[in-house]
């Protein structure tokens, strides 16, 4: 097979950005084959890598380190030397955007920044071609580490085959507009936003209720602002498999992408909003560069600005309105 495309990591084969980079190579014509590990710790995962490879790698001609590997491409680099193959790296993200300007996690003096920006760098530097999910963060690591525009290809994310409208769903009648959101608590998702949304719903008396599916970093911190603003319309839930989402996304009336108002938040494009949109739900998500390079404010998706709980709560009445009988929908009717 000297055409087949390796993805070497450690990668969740179930997820969306895997699918988008297996279906990118593939209708290309290619072969795709795994070297994946599940192995526990650095070491072993390296070891367990090199070892496949060896079996598999003469079959292909290119190697993909799949995402999240920025600690693997040096190891997947010593390898496609001799003899020389192509090597691309699914970056998807920067590890220093993430864990210093957007999660927080390191304060950008701290020397660990430093070195994970350097990461970064000698990553990209190291590979033949990066993959990145938008033009505007395809702009940012060109600018951020020195890249030249023609070494980095956009890879839009893709919704996997389970996110699609299902005419058979039996729509939840109910007296509220169900609004939920999915996903991690990061600082990215603006969840604070929707809560102060939520807040002003409450105080209007509005028949709106939020279910919060998910879990992380700022969990604890969103049920504390819950309890304390004594919100009444919202619902928290754990994560869910991602077989079990789709249903969910059926159910609702309206479904959330992001709101975060750091620069990261600007440059990408959510995976709840392209599988929500995928299910042809009604999607309200905050207004950026990114999600404006695939998808047009009013139709099927609405806009916002960033951090604005106002206007969040705004366009959610603005939609309840639209619909004749709010009191009576079925989920998913709503507005787009």
């Amino acid at each position: 097979m000297p055409h087949a495309i390796l993805l070497f990591g450690f990668h969740d084969r179930t997820s969306p950005r895997l699918l988008t980079v297996r279906s990118f190579y593939e209708g290309k014509g290619k072969t795709v084959v795994e070297c994946h590990t599940s192995a526990k710790g650095g070491m072993r995962k390296c070891m367990d890598l090199v070892r496949q490879y060896r079996k598999l790698g003469k079959e292909c001609d290119t190697v993909v380190v799949t995402f999240p590997g920025h600690h693997l491409v040096w190891l997947a680099w010593i390898l496609t030397r001799f003899p020389r193959k192509a090597l691309v790296f699914d970056a998807f993200v920067s590890a220093y955007d993430t864990l210093v300007s957007d999660r927080r996690k390191i304060h950008p003096r701290n020397p660990a920044a430093w070195g994970v920006w350097l990461l970064d760098f000698v990553d990209c530097h190291l590979v033949d071609e990066i993959l990145i999910d938008t033009e505007a963060h395809k702009e940012f690591f060109s600018r951020t580490f020195r890249l030249h525009p023609a070494d980095i290809t956009v890879l839009y994310l893709q919704a996997p085959e389970t996110f699609r409208p299902d005419p058979h769903h039996k729509h939840v009648q109910r007296h509220t507009c169900e609004v939920l959101f999915y996903g991690s608590y990061i600082p990215l998702q603006g969840i604070d936003v929707i809560l102060k949304a939520a807040a002003a719903l409450e105080r209007q008396q509005a028949a709106v209720h939020f279910t919060l599916v998910g879990g992380g970093q700022t969990y604890a911190q969103m049920r504390m602002l819950a309890t304390e603003w004594k919100l009444q319309n919202v619902t928290f839930k754990p994560f869910v498999p991602l077989d079990q989402i789709p249903p969910l996304i059926h159910d609702a009336n309206i479904c959330l992408g992001i709101f975060g108002t750091s620069e990261k938040a600007q440059r990408v494009i959510p995976h709840k909003v392209v599988e929500c949109m995928a299910c042809g739900s009604t999607v309200i998500t905050a207004d950026s560069p990114a999600i404006r390079e695939k998808y047009r404010d009013g139709e099927g998706i609405h806009l916002v600005p960033a951090g604005d709980a106002h206007a969040l709560a705004g366009k959610i009445v603005e939609l309840i309105k639209q619909t004749p009988n709010p009191s009576s929908l079925p989920a998913g009717s709503l507005g787009g």
